[in-house]
């Protein structure tokens, strides 16, 4: 036998040449196994940077160095692994654990009472807690030290005391008898008192209750869920001027608000710093009716032919402009309001009163409006010379829609046009009186833009030129008479340019003007059916240049 039948030491054989090595061999594997404590028993590698001496358990399916070698004690022993196969019973200290644990069956396990520092514990041998009699408890109720007594409820009580109440009797305690009313939800209050769940003063769920939030919930979301059907969700208020709703907040601070906010129609509010709201949208408890009072909806549908009224002496603020003593100050006002409307197919009339208005107007898109002709502007007197709009560096009518003008004064100063259209649209007019205008009489610079004349007119002021139609626009006068009154300087009677064309045929000129007559440029078109190139008013020739034409 060459090695011990336990450890498997190395003997030193009889005439062995280096001794010293065998020996050597038996003295380190003395020094890893006795007194056997190991780092840990989980690692399935070899640590990166072991100390001489370090012992290790190796897990299950190792790698690298220790392959192979699955539950043996591995020993990093002068610079290299050293592997010893336990044996049953084998005992080892896991330091990391605090743990013993033995070799058995091939695999490490922890020894019986270890682990947790709690160590190894003897049998009782007190025969008094060996046995206990029914409904009793053990300790002491005779004075003095001793061995454990029985002891009955009544003792137990005694012992233990009784629950009290905050304040500076406040102590731990038995909890006292809730009473024998069955089926009832209580708890138990800090006076030592039991309360009925279903008159709770305060609840707060995550969140912490107070006098005014009775009921606090702090939650990712919150479930009312139906109980066999349907669920409903009320909010009662006392009387119809107190609020009855739900809040929306943004840290504490309210931003939206629905429900009934001091009266007992249905409410949408908005804030942008919970201080200042502004109502969306109401539904009127009586009609079921819904307004949008920040944009004075639901838009009317006209169910008859309506007639705005504007005065010099009338209000924007205070009038409904549907009667001439409740007449607005504006045409824009009452442009404003046609806006809102439907016009259902309907006419719809501005009807201004005699005077000097200062401001224009910009005409826009209108809901149901059938064509030009149903969204007129016009005169209360029906004589054009008793209504003037007088306009500073701004057009008269500014188009980006249809409508109609007549019975009107139209001049402007610095700049600005009679009429601007200025989108797609047809604007007709008729029996107006074009004063002195800075810029054009008629000017339309969009595609699909139209100006149209429907009736005999007048132009009584000098003007940078009477009629320019640009870029894929249109102008058409025919059939009627144009007066010019005194002797007029127009820049240029009418001017076609960038496919833009003028239309005017069979006219009837009355007075003069001078300067030139016609200019046609970059493909412009003017038709006079043949009216020959004096056919309007000037004192200089026309010209056609850059692809136009002049017929």
């Amino acid at each position: 036998m060459n090695d011990t039948p336990n450890l498997a030491l190395p003997y030193i054989l009889a005439a062995q040449a280096q001794k010293h090595v065998t020996h050597n061999e038996a003295i380190r594997a003395l020094d890893c196994l006795v007194q056997l404590s190991v780092e840990n028993r989980a690692l399935t590698a070899p640590p990166s940077a072991p100390t001489n001496g370090d012992r290790f358990l190796i897990a299950a399916s190792p790698t690298g160095a220790w392959s192979g070698h699955a539950s043996e004690i591995a020993a990093f022993q002068d610079g290299a692994w050293a592997f010893y196969r336990p044996k049953d019973g084998w005992i080892a200290w896991v330091a990391d654990e605090g743990a013993l644990v033995i070799y058995d069956a091939g695999a490490w396990s922890l020894f019986a009472g270890s682990g947790g520092g709690s160590g190894l514990t003897g049998p009782v041998t007190n025969s008094n807690l060996a046995n206990v009699s029914s409904g009793t408890i053990k300790g002491r109720a005779s004075a003095g030290s001793g061995s454990p007594e029985d002891l009955s409820a009544a003792q137990a009580t005694a012992v233990l005391d009784v629950f009290m109440g905050s304040g500076a009797s406040h102590k731990k305690g038995l909890v006292p008898d809730p009473g024998a009313t069955a089926g009832t939800a209580r708890y138990l209050r800090e006076d030592g008192t039991w309360r009925d769940m279903s008159n709770v003063p305060l609840i707060g769920v995550n969140a912490t209750a107070d006098a005014t939030n009775k009921l606090a919930i702090k939650s990712a979301a919150s479930l009312f869920d139906n109980a066999g059907n349907g669920h409903q969700q009320k909010i009662n208020k006392a009387a119809a001027s107190d609020t009855a709703s739900q809040l929306y907040q943004t840290n504490y601070s309210g931003r939206a608000e629905i429900g009934l906010t001091g009266d007992d129609d249905f409410h949408f509010k908005v804030s942008a710093d919970g201080s200042t709201w502004r109502e969306a949208i109401k539904i009127d408890r009586a009609t079921g009716k819904v307004t949008f009072p920040q944009l004075g909806g639901p838009r009317e549908v006209l169910t008859a032919n309506r007639t705005y009224y504007v005065s010099t002496t009338g209000s924007d603020s205070t009038n409904d402009g549907l009667s001439t003593g409740s007449a607005f100050a504006t045409l824009q006002k009452a442009e404003n309001v046609a806006r809102t409307i439907d016009f259902n197919g309907f006419t719809v009339t501005v009807s201004i009163g005699d005077g000097t208005y200062t401001a224009g107007v910009t005409v826009g898109q209108k809901v149901g409006q059938a064509g030009p002709a149903n969204y007129r502007f016009t005169s209360t007197s029906a004589d054009a010379t008793k209504v003037t709009i007088s306009t500073t560096s701004t057009s008269c009518f500014t188009g980006n829609a249809p409508f109609t003008v007549d019975r009107v004064t139209m001049q402007t100063t610095t700049s600005g046009s009679g009429i601007w259209m200025q989108m797609a649209g047809l604007v007709q007019f008729g029996t107006v009186i074009f004063g002195a205008c800075a810029t054009y009489c008629l000017n339309a610079t969009a595609p699909g833009a139209k100006i149209q004349c429907t009736g005999a007119f007048t132009i009584a002021g000098n003007t940078g030129a009477f009629a320019v139609a640009a870029d894929g626009s249109q102008i058409q006068c025919e059939s009627t008479t144009i007066t010019l009154t005194g002797t007029l300087a127009i820049s240029m009677f009418v001017l076609a340019t960038r496919l833009g064309g003028i239309l005017m045929r069979a006219l009837t000129f009355s007075g003069s003007a001078t300067g030139l007559r016609y200019s046609a440029t970059l493909n412009g078109t003017i038709e006079t059916g043949g009216g020959g190139a004096s056919y309007f008013p000037g004192s200089s020739a026309g010209s056609v240049a850059t692809g136009a034409q002049y017929n």
